[in-house]
């Protein structure tokens, strides 16, 4: 991973909870920021939570490390929502970077 090259755009969301009036919670996803990554997708699998009907997808993608990203979070790509299942920490001779196992279920 010597030569990291971040090509794609992806957006950031953060999880933001408010109580609502009857009691409960309302749980949105919003735009954090938009940054730089390198993407990596896997082969498409079947969903077996989903009576394996639906596909799974996995993603690896590497942004920067900024010590102010939202946990937890989810990435946008191309119209597509990715569940961060999995943060590694990466130090290169570059820059600290996240490394991001992410999941897209369809």
């Amino acid at each position: 991973m010597a030569d990291v090259k971040l090509t794609e755009r992806v957006m950031v969301q953060q999880l933001s909870v408010i109580a609502d009036a009857g009691g409960g919670q309302a749980r949105n996803w919003s735009d954090f920021r938009e940054v730089w990554a390198k993407v990596k997708w896997g082969s498409v699998s079947r969903d077996p939570q989903n009576a394996e009907i639906g596909r799974r997808r996995k993603a690896i993608v590497t942004i920067r490390h900024a010590p102010d990203l939202p946990d937890p979070m989810r990435l946008v790509i191309a119209q597509k929502n990715l569940v961060v299942l999995a943060i590694t920490r990466i130090n290169e001779s570059s820059g600290a970077f996240l490394q991001l196992e992410c999941e897209d279920t369809f």
